[in-house]
């Protein structure tokens, strides 16, 4: 699938961008979002130790840009991919944290609320937002309980 599985590029993101659903037609050649993400990604995530399997790395920056790239790409003309994604995910809109408690007159629910969420970014709480995100997630708090706020 990959050209060069050891390190993030541009010409792998695109085929893994690909891969999860976007169509071609909406990532034209001349399409600045991918370099975007991608640099985006490069510049936030957490550099790998060197014991790590670098593909594991490099998933981890793809996730984080393919997360950035549904957040920031416009459609191309008559395709409405971007815009589809980011209504179903929720992107565009605020959410400030977890649900503590809910209830109405029949039922309650509780849950807890792990101490590393307490203290998200508004970053990392947009994380949640999409798999790709929480795949991101999920490597940079391999890291430590405390370093999601990093994101």
């Amino acid at each position: 699938m990959f050209t060069n599985p050891s390190t993030p590029n541009l010409a792998d993101f695109i085929v893994f961008a690909i891969a999860q659903g976007v169509p071609v037609a909406d990532l034209p050649s001349g399409s600045p979002y991918p370099s975007w993400a991608l640099g985006y990604a490069l510049s936030v995530a957490l550099c790998a130790p060197a014991d790590l399997p670098a593909i594991v790395y490099v998933m981890a920056v793809y996730n984080l840009a393919y997360h950035q790239l549904l957040k920031t790409a416009q459609d191309q003309s008559g395709i409405s991919f971007f815009t589809e994604q980011r209504t179903a995910f929720g992107m565009l809109s605020f959410v400030a944290g977890p649900v503590a408690s809910s209830g109405d007159e029949g039922t309650n629910q509780t849950l807890v609320v792990p101490d590393w969420m307490k203290t998200m970014t508004i970053s990392s709480n947009n994380l949640l937002k999409t798999p790709w995100g929480l795949a991101y997630l999920e490597y940079a708090q391999s890291y430590g309980p405390n370093i999601v706020g990093v994101a």
